[in-house]
């Protein structure tokens, strides 16, 4: 057994099963309480079927043009990886925006029920301004497109766009001319150049299919421009430099940047070299094709503006928690600000801006703050100035501006839970931040402080007189005192920012407890450094032992993982059968152990149904999320979702596995040998063919109510993978999760 990175075994895992969704009834969103979206109904096919059932099928109905082993090629290809985005988590189906798009899609296909019935759309929960079109007749759209667009007509066009990419098969007109080509700069470019022909196509249908719609033509060109800027907020408005500022708090606008950050993207863009062509290009081309059509209708929309103001609402409410997940604080708080002018009494935006204050302030803890934030080059726009003032402030400032929102935000809402627990959390960070001490904040509110120390600085012939009646040492402790207005300084405007939580005795009760626990164990520490070698190995020994006991008979096992190399990479086919049998040996073994073990993956998707798929999202989201930032205590972002996993299961333990299998059998020595010891080299053949066998088994177990990672170990065998094998490996883990510690 070899304990693992915890950073390196939750990242594998997040890019194997992905990530983010509980129940199965649509409701009208309160943004005031929004709850993250989430599947609803039936579970499709697309999402249940085994990955190996569609290939075969697909072959036997000879679904492409494609001949052979190039078929099989191409269908493996496109079902393994568009079901490995369906299984990820970030996919729904049955939502609000999806039954939305679907809706738009209907108006845009009323005339060819055929087309219509070939098409299934879905949601990507993701930040990335993005559809596109399957093979399969799948259509998907992310929240990231919705939260940026302005009219449902532009939905409409993107949507046409993406149907008219499935009509005219160019994913597999695509692949058969890679199958085709070597690989060069010069093919590159060719290469770009097919798929910019293959953009003007989709285009030009598009508009047609648009057009008969009955959709108005100036919500074409504005669709693009919606393209061109994608990648800043979804609005452009100045971050005021006193939005932080209250009784309690003052920010000097000194922290903020006095330039303003222009907007780099061009319409005319270079796009050699892209796939893609550029948005002046496409602009150009559609509105020769606009003019080729007479009979223009004036619709921006037909489902209602309210109702695309709504479903756009939601994407906009989506995007924090994909920030949030993502470590991308700076565009949580930036996206809230502007959320906050039309929902001001919203608790999940306020719930969400303590996990983001939270987020930073951990960051800034540890020193990795700003690998999440813009690099000065890189700034744009108006929420530039948000990463310039999160990288100017300093470490003991930043966290304690950090405390001070998150104060804020419970004191407005002092019964609810999750914001209390991220309160506990953010008093546990401040304590343990290096250089802070209470003994340096100041009891005074930084206004009142200020306007003491104007008008003492009035009347400074007295103050000099009261200065030189002091003691050498009065001085100094007058100097050192933060209460004393005559230490004011400005640029140390958070030192005033606590005035109320050094009066505060839950404050204080909650600092001292986790000083206590820091003191504690800085104290082992210093006790092990005293120890002997042979006195600490003995204690190594005994913590290795201990290490997998977590004396729990009940656990969530997701997604059971198994990957089986060939000499050509992932033999996708016999991995996916062999993750069944993995699945089968986990229940033989907890049934065997009298354990309680309740397995939540793709491949019993039907048996769950859509409250099992929701479950293993969220459960995944909260481990992409643990991947992203292993060095900090990430507080959840479905804090609620969690809590209800755990009471629905009776547990927290939750397990996630990896079993990687190649064989790789080395003769060649045996081979030499056998020329000058023949037959006796030979004896050594089946010896050295199961030496070949490597299979490494990596766990990690997550307790979803502690937070964070409590297990990560790898195993490593040299033995043939089989059903008992697996079985046998399988029982060994769970037995010793099931243990007490010695």
């Amino acid at each position: 057994m070899i304990q693992t990175s915890l950073k390196k075994s939750a990242y594998l895992l997040v890019l194997i099963l992905g990530f983010s969704g509980i129940t199965s009834v649509v409701a009208q969103q309160d943004f005031n309480s929004y709850q993250t979206l989430k599947s609803v109904g039936v579970i499709p096919e697309d999402f249940s079927a085994m990955t190996y059932s569609k290939i075969k099928e697909d072959i036997k109905n000879k679904r492409t043009s494609l001949e052979g082993h190039k078929e099989r090629v191409f269908l493996e290809g496109i079902h393994y990886s568009i079901d490995e985005l369906l299984h990820s988590g970030m996919v729904i189906y049955g939502d609000e925006i999806t039954k939305y798009v679907n809706q738009i899609a209907d108006k845009l296909l009323a005339k060819d029920a055929s087309l219509r019935a070939s098409l299934r759309i879905y949601t990507i929960k993701s930040n990335t301004t993005n559809a596109f079109s399957t093979d399969q007749g799948i259509v998907f759209v992310t929240t990231g497109l919705i939260s940026q667009l302005t009219s449902e007509a532009q939905l409409a066009f993107v949507l046409a766009h993406e149907i008219s990419h499935y009509t005219e098969k160019h994913i597999v007109e695509t692949f058969e001319w890679k199958t085709k080509t070597k690989y060069s700069e010069r093919s590159i470019e060719r290469l770009s150049h097919y798929s910019k022909e293959k953009e003007f196509d989709a285009d030009r249908l598009a508009l047609k299919m648009y057009n008969d719609a009955g959709y108005a033509k100036s919500e074409i060109l504005p669709t693009f421009d919606v393209l061109l800027y994608s990648y800043l907020p979804f609005d452009e408005i100045a971050f005021p430099t006193n939005y932080w500022n209250t009784e309690l708090v003052y920010v000097p606008e000194e922290l903020f940047p006095t330039q303003k950050y222009p907007i780099k993207a061009i319409e005319d863009a270079d796009d050699s070299k892209s796939s893609h062509p550029n948005i002046k290009k496409r602009k150009e081309a559609a509105e020769k094709e606009i003019n080729s059509f007479a009979n223009w209708g004036s619709k921006v929309t037909f489902l209602g503006d309210e109702k695309f103001k709504y479903i756009r609402n939601i994407a906009r409410f989506e995007s924090i928690r994909n920030d949030v997940i993502d470590a991308n604080y700076a565009d949580a708080i930036y996206t809230i600000f502007l959320l906050e002018k039309e929902f001001p009494n919203s608790i999940y935006l306020q719930k969400m801006k303590a996990k983001a204050w939270l987020g930073i302030a951990q960051l800034k803890e540890v020193n990795i703050l700003n690998r999440t934030l813009q690099k000065v080059s890189e700034y744009e726009g108006e929420i530039a100035s948000l990463h310039y003032f999160f990288r100017k402030v300093d470490k003991v400032g930043l966290i304690t501006m950090a405390m001070r929102q998150v104060e804020d935000i419970r004191a407005k809402n002092p019964d609810n839970k999750e914001i209390k627990a991220v309160w506990e959390r953010m008093v546990k960070t401040l304590t343990a931040t290096e250089k802070f001490e209470l003994s340096n904040y100041s009891s005074m509110r930084y206004t009142d402080a200020k306007m003491e120390f104007d008008r003492l600085k009035a009347d400074t012939t007295k103050q000099e007189e009261k200065q030189q009646e002091l003691s050498k040492y009065e001085k100094i402790k007058k100097k050192k005192n933060k209460n004393e207005v005559q230490n004011f300084e400005a640029e140390k405007f958070y030192v005033y920012a606590i005035s109320d939580l050094l009066k505060s005795e839950m404050f204080l009760a909650t600092y001292r407890k986790y000083k206590e626990e820091l003191d504690a164990i800085a104290k082992a520490k210093e006790d092990s450094d005293k120890l002997t070698t042979s006195e600490r190995r003995k204690l190594d020994k005994k913590a290795e032992a201990n290490y997998m006991r977590l004396d729990t008979r009940e656990l969530i096992f997701v997604e059971p993982v198994v990957y089986r190399y060939n000499r050509n990479g992932i033999d996708q086919v016999k991995s996916e059968k062999l993750a069944e049998d993995f699945s089968e040996a986990i229940i033989t073994g907890s049934e065997e152990l009298g354990m309680n073990v309740t397995i939540i993956s793709s491949a019993n998707l039907k048996k769950l149904g859509t409250t099992g798929f929701n479950e293993r999202a969220v459960l995944l989201s909260y481990l992409n999320q643990i991947a992203y930032e292993e060095d900090i205590d990430v507080f959840p972002v479905d804090y609620e979702l969690l809590s209800e996993i755990q009471l629905n299961y009776g547990t927290s333990k939750v397990m996630f596995s990896i079993l990687e299998h190649s064989y790789q059998p080395d003769l060649s020595g045996i081979l030499v040998a056998s020329v000058f010891v023949f037959p006796a080299a030979l004896l050594a053949i089946p010896l050295e063919l199961v030496k070949g066998n490597e299979t490494d088994l990596s766990v990690i177990i997550m307790d979803i109510e502690k937070g964070g990672i409590e297990v990560a170990v790898d195993y490593f065998y040299r033995e043939p993978l089989s059903k008992l094998s697996m079985a046998a490996h399988v029982y060994d883990v769970l037995k010793q999760v099931q243990s007490k510690p010695l």
